[in-house]
C-alpha cells in the first residue's frame, strides 16, 4: 500500500520543522569560547586600557586569565563575555594577556603627546608573618599621590604621598585577603599591582626564641628563628626603642643595648605588636673568661682586671722563675769555677817557691 501524497509531504515538513529547532538550540548552548574575544588596546595619559568582547549574548563562561607588565604578574581575573580594564604604566612598559585560546601579544605602552607628568610608579608586595609589605617607589620627581590598597570585602585604605625614591609599608591583613593597589584616573581607577595575602606558615610568636646575656654596659639580645617567614623585630629598654632587627624565616639575628641595671628590656613584633622576651638587666658582668694557666700568664684578678705577680718575700706564693732566673744560675756556676781554678793556681805556685828556698 502506497502512502498519500498529502502524508508525505507532511511528514517531510515535520522532520524539517524539528532539524531547524534542533540547530536553533545547539547554536544558543554553544559555548563561547567558540568565539575568540577581540581585545582593544589603547594609550593613556600614566595608563592603559583593555576591552574586549567575544560577539556572544547570554553566556556565562569564563577563562582564567594574566596580566604581565614587563615580565611581572600584576592581576590575575576571571575574563567574562566582554569586559574592560586599566592599569598603570610608565612610559615604554610592555603588556601582556595571557588567556587560553588567546595568541600571544605584546601591547607597547606609549604616552600621547599631550601627557605631562604622569606618575612614575612601582609596585612590589611580599607577605611576611605579621603583615604585607608593600614597596612604593617613585622614579620621577613629583610626588605621587592618591595611592589606594583596596581590600576585597573590606575597603580601602588610603596610602600617604610617595615623593622621589622608595618607601615601604606593612598592612595588616587577613590570610588569603586579595588586595589591589590603585591611583585615581578619570572617574575610576588604573590598577598598578594585586595580589593575595598568603600569611607563611609557622608564624606565632612560640617560633622566635630570645636569650638575653648581661654584657658590661647593658644586655645582648640572641634570637633565633624557627618561622616560615620574615618577623621585624624591635627591642625597647625602658620606654625606647634601643633596636632593630629583621628576622628572616629560619634565620638568627642580635641587637646590642645599651642599659644600666635594674631597665626592663622588652622585646615585641615590631608590626604585630606581640611580646616575644622579657628582661630586667642586672649587674655589670666585664670580666672575661680565666684563660688555661701555662705558668707564664697571670690569672685574671676577681674583679676582672689582670693581677700582677707578688715582689719576693712579699707574699702570695712562690716567684715565678723563667728563662731569667736560669741565666742568673749559669753565670753564677762560671763564677764559681773560675775562682776554684784562681785558687789551685795560686796554691801551685806557693808551693814551688817554698821548695826553692829549702835547698838554698
Amino acid at each position: 500500500m502506497r502512502t498519500p501524497v498529502l502524508l508525505r509531504r507532511l511528514l517531510g515538513t515535520a522532520v524539517g520543522s524539528l532539524l531547524l529547532v534542533g540547530g536553533l538550540v545547539l547554536a544558543a548552548t554553544a559555548p563561547a569560547s567558540a568565539d575568540p574575544p577581540e581585545i582593544r588596546f589603547e594609550n593613556l595619559c600614566g595608563a592603559v586600557a583593555f576591552d574586549w568582547d567575544t560577539g556572544t549574548i547570554g553566556g556565562d563562561e569564563t577563562w582564567a586569565t594574566t596580566v604581565l607588565r614587563d615580565g611581572v604578574v600584576i592581576d590575575e581575573f576571571e575574563m567574562r563575555e566582554r569586559g574592560g580594564q586599566k592599569y598603570g604604566a610608565r612610559n615604554g612598559a610592555v603588556f601582556e594577556i595571557r588567556r587560553e585560546g588567546l595568541p600571544t601579544r605584546d601591547y607597547l605602552h606609549r604616552s600621547p603627546d599631550d601627557c605631562v607628568d604622569p606618575p612614575q610608579l612601582t609596585v612590589a608586595a611580599a607577605s611576611e608573618c605579621s603583615s604585607l609589605l608593600v614597596t612604593f617607589g617613585n622614579l620621577g620627581t613629583t610626588p605621587i599621590t592618591g595611592i589606594q590598597l583596596l581590600i576585597e570585602g573590606v575597603g580601602g585604605r588610603d596610602v600617604a604621598p610617595v615623593g622621589t625614591g622608595s618607601r615601604n609599608v606593612h598592612f595588616r591583613l587577613a590570610d588569603g585577603a586579595r588586595f589591589y593597589v590603585v591611583t585615581p584616573l578619570g572617574s575610576g581607577f588604573a590598577y598598578w599591582f594585586s595580589g593575595i595575602y598568603d600569611k607563611p606558615e609557622r608564624c606565632t610568636p612560640d617560633e622566635v626564641e630570645v636569650l638575653f646575656t648581661d654584657a658590661c654596659e647593658g644586655v645582648r639580645v640572641d634570637l633565633t628563628s624557627t618561622a616560615g617567614g620574615v618577623f621585624r623585630v624591635e627591642v625597647l629598654a625602658g620606654s625606647s626603642v634601643a633596636g632593630t632587627a629583621v628576622l628572616a624565616a629560619g634565620g638568627d639575628a642580635r641587637v646590642d643595648v645599651t642599659a644600666t641595671p635594674g631597665t626592663a628590656v622588652l622585646v615585641r613584633d615590631a608590626v604585630g605588636g606581640s611580646e616575644l622576651g622579657r628582661h630586667t638587666v642586672g649587674e655589670p658582668v666585664c670580666g672575661t673568661p680565666t684563660p688555661p694557666s701555662d705558668g707564664t700568664t697571670p690569672a685574671p684578678a676577681p674583679d676582672g682586671s689582670s693581677a700582677a705577680p707578688p715582689a719576693p718575700g712579699g707574699g702570695g706564693g712562690l716567684p715565678v722563675t723563667g728563662a731569667s732566673t736560669t741565666l742568673f744560675s749559669l753565670a753564677g756556676s762560671l763564677l764559681v769555677s773560675t775562682g776554684v781554678v784562681l785558687f789551685l793556681l795560686a796554691r801551685r805556685r806557693r808551693l814551688r817557691f817554698s821548695a826553692g828556698a829549702d835547698r838554698a
